[in-house]
């Protein structure tokens, strides 16, 4: 029982964690999210910036730099974005742009620059149209979708992979029919074979450039504390080719003069408010030498009820053009081949109960002593080799080792990046970090990799457990490091922008030495100061002998078999996913 005096205490304490209580909840809290990245909003006529990415083909591993072609600039050269080690990996090059782009403020056919084709310039052109080139630019860290025209119906199109074409080839004009039908493609030709640059397209094609494009940006609309505030939810293009000309017909602008981008051009809209469009145009700009390309762009605003949370969507989505049949083929290729799988484990279950049925059928029919039936029992099935399952490998056992920690370190790294995308942790708008997000993981997983060699190799007896911890750093990476410095090389050959700057590989391996590699030591000395693992069998002190085994029982034919059912199921959903994208 309380006194007088405990109770007005009691009363005082709870009194003053309530109002403490109070206090805490209507004091306002900053906060920020951490899944994805904090939505741009831009003000009305507020500038919004375009970068341009490295230029992709699907018939090519090489991407190449946006302006190793000639394309107009921005003033005082492009810059840079700033980019991660993931980008550089990835082989992006994210750079400015010369396009000025306002929030709401439409544009009509506006000026950008003009290009003197060279010999070199064109023929190096002309080979980036033929082997299929796109173009890849950003807003917002939006990347640019594709419209086009349906082949069927003639109808407008986005496409939201991929990028949007740097130009397109077509016959020379007058050609013969028989040198025509050597370009056109034919039956069983491969995309490389028609793709490729040779002596044949120089005589019988020629190569046009898209020096037009519509900007389709969409925007949300949304009132917050400061006004009315917009954010970009997509972004597409609608590449043209159009052979520019002035109104004045004996204008020649030198593409420096000022007066040049504000004189009226005749292959543009007279209309006041029209945009351009593909019943404009009169001629397409081909690529040759001495041709003066003009290059222009509209901007086409259009209000979205899309909110920017879910503007990735339509990418994930190709806007429903994957068609339902896909999912079909999808759902039902994966229910055989779990059945096929079930059968055969249920094929293989029943085979070997029935041999121990029949085994203890007959051994019921015989009359035997308990010695005899012991022995009986322990000489039929898997009690074969019950003695021989733990045994170390005769060759190579540290080899076993290293490999197994290198698969727990790629396993680990594996499973942690799919929970971080799942999670959203790895937002698709962060170039990059899906990348970066793997190389962090796989050097903090090498202190696992280091603890499962270094017991495992303790299981077995090793003695030699320093040289088991260094082939556990350095093999498998190694390998790697090497194969990623060929191929780097190769792309620094080939002027390619994906090759990784000198900095970034020194980057690379400066992660590798000081980080990776201390971590698989610091796993292999927790690991050799365990107990070796207690296997449940007792490995006699002399192996059995294998007996041979029929062509099919071979480890090579089995192994064999037993990936082609996988790799099949992924082949072919790849398969219907793609042929649906492209």
């Amino acid at each position: 029982v309380l006194n007088p005096h405990q109770s007005t205490m009691t009363m005082k304490r709870v009194a003053a964690a309530m109002a403490a209580s109070l206090i805490y909840l209507a004091t306002p809290i900053r906060a920020f999210h951490l899944i994805g990245i904090h939505p741009q909003t831009f003000k009305n006529d507020e500038e919004v910036p375009m970068k341009v990415n490295s230029m992709t083909s699907i018939h090519t591993q090489i991407p190449k730099d946006y302006y190793s072609l000639p394309f107009c600039q921005p003033t005082g050269g492009p810059k840079m974005a700033s980019e991660n080690l993931g980008e550089f990996l990835t082989g992006s090059k994210v750079e400015s742009s010369p396009y000025v782009i306002n929030m709401g403020r439409d544009s009509f056919c506006k000026v950008l620059c003009q290009v003197t084709l060279s010999k070199d310039e064109a023929r190096f052109f002309q080979a980036h149209v033929k082997r299929g080139y796109h173009n890849n630019w950003i807003i917002d860290n939006l990347p640019s979708a594709s419209v086009g025209l349906n082949n069927e119906n003639g109808e407008k199109q986005w496409h939201y992979a991929g990028g949007f074409p740097i130009g397109f080839v077509a016959p020379k004009p007058g050609i013969a029919a028989s040198e025509l039908e050597k370009a056109e493609p034919k039956i069983g030709m491969s995309p490389k074979e028609y793709y490729t640059v040779n002596k044949n397209f120089w005589k019988t094609q020629d190569a046009y450039v898209y020096n037009h494009v519509n900007l389709h940006i969409e925007y949300h609309e949304l009132n917050g504390a400061t006004g009315t505030e917009y954010r970009v939810v997509g972004f597409a293009v609608e590449p043209m080719s159009v052979k520019h000309q002035y109104v004045e017909e004996n204008y020649q602008w030198n593409g420096v003069s000022s007066e040049g981008f504000a004189k009226p051009l005749k292959t543009c809209p007279s209309t006041v408010g029209a945009h351009m469009s593909r019943n404009f145009i009169a001629e397409n700009q081909i690529i040759a030498e001495g041709e003066h390309i003009m290059y222009t762009y509209d901007v086409i605003w259009r209000q979205s009820e899309t909110e920017w949370a879910s503007r990735w969507d339509v990418y994930l989505t190709e806007d429903h053009m994957v068609p339902a049949q896909v999912h079909w083929y999808s759902i039902f290729n994966s229910f055989f081949v779990v059945l096929l799988l079930g059968l055969l484990v249920v094929g293989v279950l029943v085979r070997n109960l029935r041999k121990d049925i029949d085994a203890y059928n007959n051994a019921a029919l015989v009359m035997l002593t308990d010695e005899e039936n012991d022995e009986e029992n322990d000489e039929s099935g898997w009690k074969l080799i019950h003695a021989d399952v733990f045994r170390p490998p005769m060759v190579n056992p540290m080899l076993l080792c290293v490999l197994v920690g290198s698969g727990v370190q790629l396993t680990s790294t594996t499973l942690l990046s799919i929970v971080f995308s799942a999670s959203g942790f790895l937002s698709p708008a962060r170039r990059g970090s899906l990348m970066i997000s793997i190389l962090v993981v796989y050097m903090l997983s090498g202190s696992a990799a280091g603890y499962v060699s270094s017991r495992l190799y303790k299981a077995i007896k090793g003695k030699q457990w320093q040289r088991c911890t260094v082939l556990t750093a350095m093999l498998f990476p190694g390998l790697c490091f090497c194969i990623f410095l060929f191929f780097n090389i190769i792309l620094a050959f080939f002027h390619s922008s994906g090759s990784v700057p000198v900095l970034d590989v020194l980057l690379l391996a400066v992660m590798w030495c000081c980080v990776s590699v201390p971590l698989v030591f610091l796993g292999s000395f927790f690991g050799y100061k365990q107990d070796a693992i207690s296997f449940p069998t007792v490995t006699s002190s002399v192996a059995r002998v294998i007996p041979e085994v029929e062509i099919y029982m071979n480890p090579k034919v089995i192994m064999c078999a037993a990936g082609l059912v996988p790799f099949a199921a992924a082949y072919v959903e790849l398969f219907f996913i793609m042929t649906s994208l492209w």
